[in-house]
């Protein structure tokens, strides 16, 4: 239900088995697919290498979401009417379709680099959400190489258009839906890890390149959000997603000695988990009450 006009799909196999090439072969005299099964490399080499691969002006990123009928022919007039765009954000919604992942009431250009920090927040680098002009990009590629383990390439080429880049724009609308990840979800990665610290090891790389303000709210938003959501599974009784995270505390306090929060946080995670489940239940009867 899309319009493949001047469209490539490029596809990175990296599964040892043959059943998503079994899904692609039916599909590949009907639309412009180029496919690569490949030796498994993590989630950024593959961003990496798809995105050399890439022929087209821009290249968009996406991942393991649905596109909504007629997505790309909207992204694609919008193209067509500002070929000079570097950065695109296309809003999108759970799959309800009723709670969108940026708040904002219309599509609009950003006013500069900072706006977007500002606005997107720990969106950022949210892969299915993303699509740069590729000459811009390009430039950030072999430069991206330092990130590769942190799961946040997608990150490093992102702070990267923008910098490099000259124009940003929002795309408003539900132009595809995303399905939030459950408390205690067994991820590949570890959730902390990636969030509560990689998001910050790759954002410093920018440092001096965005104003100082608008990154140090953009860390703190996303190290907030970060530590609570350990608090909040292991009080929920997982062992599992966030509740499982290696809390690092020396990297903790080498990224955050200077956030109040930090001292907050880790009183918080250093508490035994039964206590944790007794407070976020006495937590809970304290809101059903004033609810």
């Amino acid at each position: 239900m899309q319009d493949m006009d001047g469209v490539e799909i490029l596809i990175r196999d990296d599964n040892q088995d043959s059943e998503t090439e079994k899904v692609v072969s039916e599909y590949l005299t009907r639309l412009p697919i180029i496919y690569f099964h490949m030796a498994k490399e993590g989630v950024d080499r593959a961003f990496l290498f798809l995105s050399k691969e890439a022929n087209g002006a821009f290249v968009w990123w996406f991942g393991d979401d649905i596109l909504e009928p007629g997505a790309i022919s909207r992204v694609m007039w919008f193209l067509r009417c500002n070929p000079f765009v570097d950065f695109i954000y296309i809003n999108s919604t759970d799959l309800s379709g009723e709670h969108f992942s940026i708040q904002l009431d219309e599509s609009q250009y950003f006013a500069d680099r900072d706006d977007v920090l500002v606005k997107l927040k720990d969106q950022l680098g949210f892969c299915s959400a993303m699509l740069f002009r590729r000459q811009t990009l390009a430039l950030g590629l072999d430069k991206a190489e330092g990130s590769v383990g942190t799961c946040w390439v997608t990150l490093f080429l992102a702070l990267h258009v923008l910098v490099s880049g000259r124009f940003f724009y929002f795309l408003n609308g539900r132009n595809f839906l995303s399905e939030p990840k459950p408390a205690g979800e067994v991820r590949w990665y570890d959730p902390f890890i990636v969030h509560g610290i990689n998001f910050t090891v790759v954002t410093r790389q920018f440092d001096g390149r965005f104003s100082r303000d608008a990154l140090h709210k953009l860390r703190t938003y996303k190290f907030s959000r970060s530590w609570r959501a350990v608090i909040v599974e292991r009080a929920l009784g997982f062992r599992s997603g966030f509740a499982a995270s290696d809390l690092k505390p020396a990297m903790l306090f080498k990224l955050y000695w200077s956030y109040p929060e930090l001292y907050i946080a880790l009183l918080m995670l250093l508490l035994p988990r039964p206590i944790l489940v007794g407070l976020y239940r006495v937590y809970k009867r304290i809101r059903l009450f004033l609810d």
